[in-house]
């Protein structure tokens, strides 16, 4: 099962909801079901990867969000 557009807009917020409190219940993007289930995956500074499963409609995603390559200081 993948992802409508729409489906990853909605998760990418739900992402961002949950990285701001992991406690609470997080909707299923895909049934809207709570009780998604959110693993962070990320190879920070590099790239951010999301897991997410549902036990009610059985979503097994995982969301990659690319990062900018870390920024070298001192040439100034």
């Amino acid at each position: 099962m993948g992802l409508s557009a729409d489906e990853v807009r909605t998760a990418l917020t739900i992402i961002a909801a949950w990285r701001d409190n992991a406690e609470a219940p997080a909707p299923c993007p895909h049934c809207r079901t709570p009780g998604l289930t959110i693993v962070d995956r990320s190879a920070r500074p590099y790239a951010e990867w999301y897991h997410l499963s549902c036990a009610a409609c059985g979503l097994d995603e995982t969301i990659h969000i690319p990062l900018g390559p870390p920024v070298m200081g001192g040439l100034d």
